[in-house]
């Protein structure tokens, strides 16, 4: 009797599992909408509307920061500045507000910011082209140069007194690059013993100024920021004994590049040194 109770079960079981009854077939899982991107041009102009280049304000990344109006938080997406344009990887689609920053190294920081813009709609599986934008950046900045020729008795002392016997100077500065010169006039204190005086470069035909000592610190402000090359003479007469050739990145913003310019003496025997 057993034996007939379990193969009548198991039949049982078996028709249940045809295709006309038993369990419902799962539901169909439906596929995630396909994601949007944005893109987004840009231009960058100084504070009196002419067109600059992001290596002219050390502008390395525009970070846009878009917020899901149907989701809490943000996320960001970072473009390289210098590219100009840019299209964003895939986002959820939906409608989007954006914020807009200009960025560079980390002594600067954010150097300009765009208006927000508002209910963007990021379209699913398709793009949508954000208005364009402009940064506006403060593209001058300040030289404090102070220079020296490392002598004990300094760079105006005689060489009998340990200095450098320096007579003259000269100052060249030109955009690296294109050698364009940069004809700003520095001005310098007076230090108890020398006085004080200004310089304006002259790329031509350099102006010889008495010799500068190393505590009287050449300034001037509102230099077009970007990368410099300076070319220092100290001179013994007309001999160009003391020579110096650095590089000078001005920074924007309004803010100081200060340096301390040492002076390379020319090899011995140098006719007039």
């Amino acid at each position: 009797m057993s034996v007939v109770r379990v193969v009548v079960l198991s039949a049982a079981l078996l028709a249940g599992c045809g295709g006309g009854g038993g369990f419902p077939d799962a539901v169909p899982i439906d596929d995630p909408p396909s994601p949007g991107t944005f893109s987004l041009q840009w231009s960058l102009t100084d504070t009196g509307g002419n067109t600059i280049t992001c290596d002219e304000i050390s502008a390395q990344a525009v970070t846009v920061t878009t917020r899901n109006r149907a989701m809490q938080g943000g996320s960001t997406e970072v473009f390289v500045c210098s590219s100009l344009s840019g299209t964003s990887p895939g986002i959820v689609a939906g409608t989007y507000d954006m914020d807009f920053e200009l960025g560079g190294p980390p002594a600067l920081g954010v150097l300009a910011t765009a208006p927000k813009q508002m209910n963007v709609v990021v379209p699913v599986g398709n793009n949508v082209a954000l208005q364009p934008i402009t940064f506006t950046v403060d593209a001058t900045g300040n030289i404090k140069l102070n220079i020296s020729a490392n002598k004990p008795g300094g760079n105006c002392g005689t060489t009998a007194n340990n200095g450098a016997g320096i007579t003259g100077m000269s100052l060249i500065l030109q955009r690296a690059g294109s050698g364009t010169c940069a004809p700003v006039t520095f001005t310098y204190p007076g230090n108890g013993t020398l006085p004080g005086g200004s310089y304006t470069v002259n790329c031509a035909s350099p102006m010889i100024a008495p010799c500068i000592e190393a505590d009287q610190q050449l300034s001037v402000s509102g230099v077009k920021s970007g990368n410099y090359q300076l070319h220092i003479r100290g001179k013994v007469a007309t001999a160009d004994c003391f020579t110096n050739d650095d590089s000078l990145p001005v920074p924007p913003l309004g803010k100081d590049v200060v340096r301390m310019l040492n002076l390379a003496a020319a090899p011995a025997g140098t006719p007039g040194c």
